[in-house]
């Protein structure tokens, strides 16, 4: 297959090139003109002006856009970025796939979008997202659905994904504190907010099912392994063979980040799932064998 995909230098996208490039397919990696790209064509184009015709590849069967504002913690510095990247880059880009007789549309959204956390986290469910990152996914995936009808549309919720070479994430973050023996915030309860971490390559191999098997519709992506922040932290401390410290802090009862997977278990075999155990082991065997720069 021809594929074109946004955000090939990111983290989920850079694993993502790499399959499909070995899988096969034709690439071409979207970027700004500055970036390079370690798999596939290069097609430069910034994400905020319309796409002329000829600067995109002809005969495009699919489309993954999984570019993400690189700025999206800080609300209100980041969020004309956010904006323009969540809403107004993946309006131009279906409006290009429509005009391209383009076959899948494949979106990258995010768990983000069922914040504060409160019910059942369903695709289904009534949202409206507290934070800028969710409503902007949000609203990328509202206007996404109406094109359903000139193309496959298939709308992929990601939910913590953690791996080799990512960094300022939260799995990231607790193996540095563990490490260095700094105290890991436990929020609501002893066991502190609870969530599904989901291995990058599990990730991955979810997006290529979709791609292959054109799926419509929206879907949350996530290990059916729910675990809370000690646990994570617990693990962590396994590997390294530290003992994590807590430090319990006040507020309400603790969030639970569960999805619900039933639509994601009718398409795919979710034991195929990495266990996190498993996870962070090959994440910290992976850093391991990094070469340590000189100070």
């Amino acid at each position: 297959m021809r594929i074109l995909l946004t955000g090939g230098t990111g983290f989920v996208g850079s694993v993502l090139a790499r399959r499909l490039v070995a899988s096969g397919h034709e690439l071409f990696c979207v970027c700004r003109p500055e970036a390079s790209v370690a798999f596939g064509t290069k097609v430069d184009w910034d994400g905020t002006r319309q796409i002329e015709a000829g600067t995109f590849p002809e005969g495009v069967d699919a489309v993954v856009h999984a570019a993400q504002s690189r700025n999206y913690r800080q609300f209100t510095g980041d969020s004309r970025e956010m904006f323009a990247v969540n809403v107004g880059m993946t309006m131009l880009l279906l409006d290009w796939a429509a005009q391209s007789a383009v076959k899948q549309f494949c979106l990258i959204s995010s768990g983000a979008v069922y914040e504060p956390f409160g019910g059942a986290l369903h695709e289904d469910s009534a949202l409206a997202p507290t934070g800028f990152l969710g409503s902007t996914k949000l609203a990328s995936e509202v206007i996404a659905k109406p094109f359903s009808k000139l193309f496959g549309l298939s709308i992929l919720r990601l939910f913590f994904p953690y791996g080799p070479g990512q960094h300022g994430r939260l799995v990231p973050d607790l193996i540095r504190r563990v490490r260095q023996g700094s105290p890991v915030q436990l929020s609501g309860d002893a066991e502190g907010l609870r969530l599904t971490p989901t291995f990058v390559d599990d990730v991955v191999e979810v997006i290529l099912a979709s791609i292959a098997s054109s799926w419509s519709g929206t879907v949350n992506v996530a290990a059916p392994e729910t675990l809370s922040i000690r646990q994570v932290a617990c693990s962590i401390g396994r590997e390294l063979g530290t003992e994590p410290k807590f430090e319990i802090t006040s507020g309400g009862a603790a969030v639970d980040m569960t999805p619900d997977l039933n639509r994601l278990a009718a398409r795919y075999d979710l034991s195929r799932f990495t266990r996190f155990d498993e996870g962070v082991r090959r994440m910290l065997a992976c850093a391991s064998d990094q070469p340590v720069s000189a100070q």
